[in-house]
Order: structure tokens, then sequence, then C-alpha cells
């Protein structure tokens, strides 16, 4: 009984030498795994490679709870370093302005993929690439949204302006979005009927497929997370922020499908076209109802406010 009770304080509490062993362990399981899922000559060892990548997911994820417990004082650390450091310390300590300031991050990454399928769309005159291009500058202006209002809403506030005018600006740019948001399905439903009629697809072609699934869910997680840890005390364009991206996950989810398809080949037991208008129209759907969710809540503040 005392061995077991040692064993779980152990486990509560682990030392740093165990936990970069177990993070060897992890890596090594994610190496293997791959290993034994992509190469023919290992095709006849498929349960293994799941079981590769199974050590990597409980071992990594162990890791990081041990990490935290390791160093509990490490936020602590960060928080005392950054005190004469105004930005930094806005940063780690200021959710909202942390999350504005990673959606200029997602805006420029939406950006670069805008300008790569609109210049194939034009070069090659793809419809796929045209609708992709749409996709993402539909994202741009969502993103921009709130990126340049929030330049002038931080020089409104410092000018004076009064924080009931403030949060009916936030509320206002966080309708505008929710309309935007309804765009976003008719852009995305021309990729999708490029997929059923024309056998388009996301491709991502050995190992980086793995790597795109597994970025993919994390991609949903974190989104659904946000957003709910968001929904009530945040501020309007913050909550708009995460709404966003959980559209734009959800479409991950879409593209991983399409991908996945295509990579593994599902033959005659799928019907591809089909799965893909399905999963696209629940997609498109959700993102409906979010945008129409989002002008509700907006107009349902408004009328408090009157």
């Amino acid at each position: 009984m005392k061995t077991m009770q040692k064993f779980f304080e152990f486990l509560k509490r682990p030392p740093l030498w165990f936990l970069i062993v177990l993070a060897v362990i992890g890596i090594g399981g994610a190496v293997g795994g791959t290993l034994f899922l992509t190469q023919e000559s290992l095709s006849g060892y498929t349960v293994a490679g799941y079981a590769f990548l199974g050590v990597m997911c409980v071992g990594l994820s162990y890791c990081i709870y041990g990490f935290i417990k390791t160093f509990p004082d490490l936020n602590e650390r960060i928080l005392k370093w950054s005190e004469n450091k105004p930005f930094w310390n806005r940063v780690f300590t200021e959710y909202g302005f942390r999350a504005i300031l990673f959606s200029v991050g997602s805006f420029a990454i939406n950006l670069a993929f805008a300008v790569y399928n609109g210049t194939v769309a034009i070069l090659i005159g793809s419809v796929w690439f045209g609708a992709l291009a749409a996709y993402y500058i539909l994202l741009i202006v969502l993103r921009g949204i709130i990126l340049v209002y929030h330049v002038f809403r931080r020089k409104a506030v410092k000018a004076g302006q009064t924080e009931d005018m403030t949060e009916r600006k936030d509320t206002r740019i966080y309708c505008i979005c929710g309309i935007v948001l309804l765009l976003l399905p008719i852009a995305l439903s021309f990729a999708i009927l490029q997929m059923v009629r024309a056998n388009n697809a996301f491709v991502h072609t050995g190992i980086t497929i793995y790597v795109y699934a597994i970025y993919a869910f994390y991609k949903i997680i974190v989104s659904v997370y946000n957003v709910v840890k968001t929904r009530r005390g945040s501020e309007m364009t913050v909550r708009a922020a995460k709404n966003i991206n959980l559209a734009d996950a959800m479409v991950s989810i879409l593209a991983l499908q399409t991908a996945m398809f295509h990579e593994f080949d599902a033959g005659d037991s799928v019907n591809v076209a089909t799965m893909n208008a399905i999963t696209g129209a629940i997609v498109c759907a959700l993102t409906v109802a979010l945008g129409i969710f989002m002008i509700a809540i907006a107009a349902k503040k408004g009328k408090r406010r009157d």
C-alpha cells in the first residue's frame, strides 16, 4: 500500500530527469509510428504504428502536465521578468491584447494563402484555387476589420472616449463580423462543388498528413475551448476573433477529410464525393449558424443599452 502511495506521489510531482526520459520516449513513438504507417515495407504492422502514436500522445501529454507541476512558479517568474517591459507585460497579463496580437499572425498567414491561391487561379484558370483564394480573402476581411478597428479604438480611448461608447462600437464590430461570416460559406461552397464534381482536394502527402491531422484536431479543440472561455466577460471584439478562429478550424477538419481520402484512396467502400458534400454542408451550416448567433447577440446587447 505504501509502495503504491509513493508511486502516485511520484507521478503527481515527477522529477525533471523522468520528464526528459518520457519526452525522448514520446518523440521516439512519433518517429516509430510515422515509419510504420508510411513505409510500404512495414505496411503489415499498422497496429504497431498506432501503438507507437499512442505512446507519443500519452508520453508528451504527461510531460506537459509534469513540467507545469515541476515549475509551478514559472508563471510568476515570467511576470516578474516582464514588469519593466510594457509590451511583454501586456502579452502575459491581458488576455484580450494577446488574442488580438495572435490575430495578426493569422492575418499574415491568410494573406499569404490568398496571394498564392489567387496567383495560381489566374495563371492556370482554376476554379478550385479561385474559390480557395476567395475564402482566404474573406478571412482577411474578417480579421482585418478587427485589427484596424483596434488601432483606432486605442487612439479613441486615449483621447477620452467613454467606456459605454467603446462597448457600443465593440458590439457593432461584432455584428459586422457576424454578417461577413455569413458570406464565408458562399466562397466555401464553390470549393466544395469542385471537390464533388471535379474531384479536387487538399493534398498532404506522406508524413505531412499526420502532422496536418494533429494540427487540425489541435486547432478545433483550442478554438472550441476559447469560444467557451470568452463567451462571457470578454470584449466583444475578442469574442468575434475567437468565433472566426472556430469557423476557420471547422474548415480545417473538412480539409483533413478530403486530404485523407486523397492520400489513402478509400476505393469503392466509401463514396468520397458524398462524404465531402455532407461534411461540407455541415461546415457551411454551422458557419451560417455562428454568424446568425453573433448578429442576434449583438442585437440583444444593443437593445439592452437602448
